[in-house]
């Protein structure tokens, strides 16, 4: 759960919005949470991906691999138990990975920010 709150407080830095957290535990043993996120512009999506890149040498939390940062559209982050999604609006909307993890638990991300950032 260290793990997932970083991953939050980073995205959060970068002012991504829409952000949801699955719970995946369930359904496959390759990772236990999901998260996606929107980034208004391609800017603020390499942005958030260069956050989460300084929070994981910040708390020691290894990255398994970054994929698709190039095209600007999509980015994966891979924390091994985390995978992160961070789209633009269009591409969201297109992979619509929301609509496949919708009967899968959440959790809210606002309760995993310290107090002083709600």
């Amino acid at each position: 759960m260290n793990l997932l709150k970083n991953v939050i407080m980073a995205i959060d830095d970068a002012r991504v919005k829409d952000i949801k957290i699955y719970e995946t535990k369930q359904i496959t043993p390759l990772f236990d949470y999901a998260v996606i996120a929107t980034a208004n512009s391609t800017r603020q999506l390499q942005a958030a991906v260069e956050r989460l890149k300084e929070k994981s040498f910040e708390t020691g939390f290894a990255i398994r691999g970054v994929e698709g940062l190039r095209g600007g559209y999509w980015a994966l982050v891979d924390f091994n138990d985390v995978l992160v999604n961070i789209f633009t609006a269009e591409e969201r909307e297109r992979y619509d990975l929301d609509k496949l993890w919708k009967d899968l638990p959440q959790i809210k991300w606002e309760v995993l920010l310290p107090k002083q950032n709600k």
